[in-house]
């Protein structure tokens, strides 16, 4: 009979002492997850600040009074002069069947007009 209380007792304390070891790695597992978790969480509201930095940038740098002096300074954009608008009423087309674009007329500057016959 004491062998198998001896036997218990080994059984239980292996059982206790396997119980606490799986304890102290579980909780020491959960803790670095925990850790990681707060880095992330961390690195998330870095990056969410840094959103709202770069869309106020955005808003900054993309004003359109920004933009129109940038245009007039970096592209040398001027109004439309008069003399540069064109009604195309006066423009002579001379239409021929066929579905593609065919070539016209050169005028004196080397543009080519093109014209796609509509068939009705």
């Amino acid at each position: 009979m004491s062998n198998i209380k001896t036997a218990m007792v080994i059984l239980w304390l292996t059982l206790t002492l396997t119980v606490a070891l799986g304890s102290s790695v579980l909780k020491n597992k959960v803790q670095r997850l925990e850790r990681r978790l707060a880095t992330i969480n961390t690195n998330i509201q870095k990056d969410i600040e840094n959103i709202h930095v770069l869309k106020a940038e955005w808003s900054h740098y993309n004003t359109p009074e920004r933009l129109r002096k940038l245009a007039y300074e970096q592209l040398s954009l001027e109004n439309a002069k008069p003399e540069q608008i064109i009604n195309y009423s006066v423009l002579q087309f001379n239409y021929e069947d066929g579905n593609a674009a065919q070539p016209r007329k050169t005028d004196n500057k080397g543009l080519t007009t093109f014209v796609k016959a509509v068939k009705r």
